[in-house]
């Protein structure tokens, strides 16, 4: 842990949960709220996804994809690696590293450095931090005061998946939605399961107002926080969800 900096573990709120459950809608209204540090875990595999298709190194190549996270920890610093100009919100999010990510996520080595570079992350911020992910209140931060675990029925994710992106078809993107819980839920490390303190909230029939309420009064209790709940509208329209958790 960086010195000077309070423990990292005291300070985290800990969002898990599959594809399109409300992750990331929530945490960023989270964030804004409370003045959270925030960190989406998922980038770090879209980099690692995004480094190996750019050097061709084959997916089932295990030793150097790892040797390929080892590098990017020695050459760059967790805010430097995060914030490379190099991959941009639409290329990580390219089918091509879509189509990666759960493989690359699969090899323990992988998640091995990834955990370590959201540790160290955390430990460089100088104020709370909210992180999610699927393992962050499992593996990664299992002492962390507050944790979430959101999740829906795999056919209204996909719903609001296909409402959040244009072109999207709703049976492929249902196929593909499967395909990840099946993945994420069945690896060897760290699967994708609640935390067992975890606050577990079903957001399939609940709309952001609601779900955004819940979590700020569960984290206002655990954490003895006295500032008042903002509404969550504005935020609605800024992410373009019209009104439903996605």
């Amino acid at each position: 842990m960086a010195a000077g900096h309070p423990t990292t573990t005291e300070t985290i709120v800990a969002v898990d949960g599959p594809a399109a459950a409300g992750k990331t809608t929530t945490s960023r209204v989270l964030m804004a709220i409370f003045g959270l540090r925030y960190l989406e875990s998922g980038r770090i595999y879209r980099i690692i996804a995004a480094e190996a298709l750019r050097r061709n190194l084959p997916p089932d190549d295990i030793a150097a994809i790892e040797a390929l996270c080892e590098e990017l920890l020695s050459e760059t610093g967790p805010n430097t690696a995060l914030a490379s100009p190099r991959h941009t919100p639409d290329s990580l999010r390219s089918p091509a590293v879509t189509g990666l990510v759960p493989g690359v996520a699969r090899i323990p080595g992988v998640r091995t450095h990834a955990t370590a570079l959201i540790r160290q992350w955390a430990a460089d911020q100088a104020a709370p931090c909210i992180i999610e992910g699927r393992d962050i209140g499992t593996a990664v931060f299992p002492a962390a005061p507050v944790k979430f675990y959101l999740n829906a029925t795999p056919e209204v994710r996909a719903e609001r998946r296909v409402g959040q992106e244009s072109g999207l078809s709703y049976p492929a993107v249902l196929q593909d939605i499967l395909r990840r819980d099946y993945q994420d839920t069945t690896r060897a490390s760290a699967p994708l399961i609640p935390a067992r303190d975890a606050i577990e909230i079903d957001t399939t029939d609940l709309t952001i107002q609601q779900v955004i309420h819940r979590m700020a009064t569960a984290y206002r209790a655990r954490r003895g926080k006295d500032k008042p709940i903002r509404p969550a509208r504005a935020s609605d329209a800024e992410l373009g969800n019209r009104g439903a958790v996605g």
